[in-house]
């Protein structure tokens, strides 16, 4: 038998106050009896329950362990990029308190569940660039998704083609003798001016690279500030920032993968994260571990019967 916790100093105070408490009862017990001119020998059958019960509880306080079996524990990891769009339009408000701030505190818990994948960050506008290289370094991560802002890229615009190609061919061309898994998810409000290629899509579903479209915002839209004010376009006329849902929709059917929503009335980074998780990943470690439970219940059992008895069974202590 093995055990999950020592014998220390809990287990010595515990057997001291019983010994000291249960020998002042005996000792106040045998002088009343003297005092009555009988005897107390039948408190011997209640020390003798009340002993076992007191090491039994002992025991099942040490956690005793015995039986051992052997369980195969996998883990399999996948390589992620995660497409974040930082053209001007992620400025609006339409998604409390902004499109980007709202997707930066989903990428902050995307992260910190995903720590056994390889994760990296693309962002884009107009051009698409390397923010982070695919790592385990979830604290690196974070920091590099604090720091993202509209302002961060030199040219205005979306272009999410270019992005998703970006993230192709970084996943396609990582070095990994493993081949693990490659997964691609994009936080977009989806204001693309032109549709991808088909080579693109095709590759795509060719390689089996998971492509998981969010569309962050809203399709009734919101006019964007600048500077204070409300953004006008060359004609002087007021621009309002729609989520294009049909565009995203379409992608993630062309790619065969799967679409979201993110807003203030819905939030499917949950259903995201979930599905990820059930994804096929690639075994990148397996190994055989040996498995001891802790059985302190059998001794608790028994314990608490006894108890049961030494309260159910009545023994007088002194003959009249």
């Amino acid at each position: 038998m093995n055990w999950n916790y020592p014998f220390d100093t809990t287990e010595i105070l515990f057997i001291f106050f019983f010994i000291l408490v249960y020998t002042a009862y005996i000792i106040r017990t045998v002088r009343i009896a003297r005092q009555l001119q009988t005897t107390a020998r039948t408190l011997i059958i209640k020390l003798f329950l009340r002993s076992i019960t007191f090491t039994l509880l002992i025991i099942s306080l040490l956690g005793p362990s015995f039986g051992e079996t052997d369980r195969d524990i996998q883990a399999k990891g996948k390589d992620i990029f995660l497409v974040v769009d930082l053209s001007k339009s992620m400025d609006a408000a339409d998604v409390t308190p902004s499109r980007l701030e709202k997707v930066k505190f989903e990428l902050n818990r995307f992260v910190r569940n995903e720590k056994t994948n390889r994760i990296g960050i693309i962002i884009f506008s107009n051009e698409a660039f390397i923010h982070t290289p695919l790592t385990y370094d979830s604290g690196a991560l974070e920091l590099f998704i604090q720091s993202l802002q509209t302002d961060l890229l030199p040219k205005s615009g979306t272009n999410i083609c270019a992005a998703t190609e970006l993230a192709y061919n970084k996943l396609m061309n990582a070095a990994d003798p493993a081949g693990r898994s490659k997964l691609m998810v994009l936080f977009t409000d989806g204001e693309n001016k032109a549709s991808c290629s088909g080579m693109l899509y095709n590759n795509l579903r060719r390689f089996g690279i998971g492509v998981y479209t969010v569309a962050v915002g809203t399709k009734i839209g919101i006019s964007i500030q600048q500077n204070g004010k409300p953004l006008m376009d060359e004609n002087d006329r007021l621009v309002i920032s729609k989520m294009d849902e049909t565009f995203l929709k379409n992608m993630a059917a062309a790619a065969r993968g799967n679409y979201y929503d993110l807003n203030n009335v819905k939030n499917d980074i949950p259903l995201l994260i979930n599905d990820i998780d059930k994804a096929e990943g690639t075994l990148v470690d397996s190994r055989t571990i040996t498995i001891v439970s802790n059985k302190y219940y059998y001794f608790l059992g028994a314990a608490l019967i006894l108890l049961m008895l030494d309260v159910l069974i009545t023994i007088g202590t002194f003959r009249l």
